[in-house]
């Protein structure tokens, strides 16, 4: 917004016009552009966690192989791996987006693995899906 625009609206809401009463002239702003309301076909967003553990170094261990419709929702799969001596369990976090990247939806995998061993993980969650879904994984993590 310019600045002259900025001062404009400052003085609206001010009421500093003194040939027009300052609500009239804020209510007609408002009239203008009346606020989106949603249409049935939108789909609302389930509550996401707030905080997210991810470790970028053990990213390379864990690969998603699909992301796919399941039945009433979707789901990603993929692999991970421990290229150490000691047993690990890997935390992965999927978002279930809409091609345009609103977030609707998450899974989470807990997945053991043996050390030198590559083994099978998946996330699943029922929820109104898009017809085409993505699934990022915003957290990877170790958990022991």
């Amino acid at each position: 917004m310019k600045v002259s625009a900025l001062i404009m609206v400052s003085m609206l809401a001010a009421g500093c016009f003194a040939d027009e009463e300052p609500m009239r002239k804020v209510a007609a702003i408002s009239e203008e552009k009346p606020a989106a309301v949603p249409t049935p076909e939108e789909i609302v967003a389930n509550p996401l966690p707030t905080q997210l553990a991810n470790e970028p170094r053990v990213r390379q261990n864990v690969v998603q192989t699909k992301c796919a419709a399941v039945p009433g929702g979707w789901g990603a799969q993929g692999t991970a791996r421990n290229p150490g001596k000691k047993p690990v369990t890997y935390k992965i976090v999927v978002y279930f987006t809409t091609t345009k990247a609103t977030t609707l939806d998450y899974a989470q995998a807990l997945v053991t693995v043996p050390p030198g061993k590559t083994v099978p993980w998946s996330a699943k969650k029922e929820f109104q899906a898009k017809k085409e879904m993505l699934c990022p994984m915003p957290g990877i993590s170790l958990v022991s």
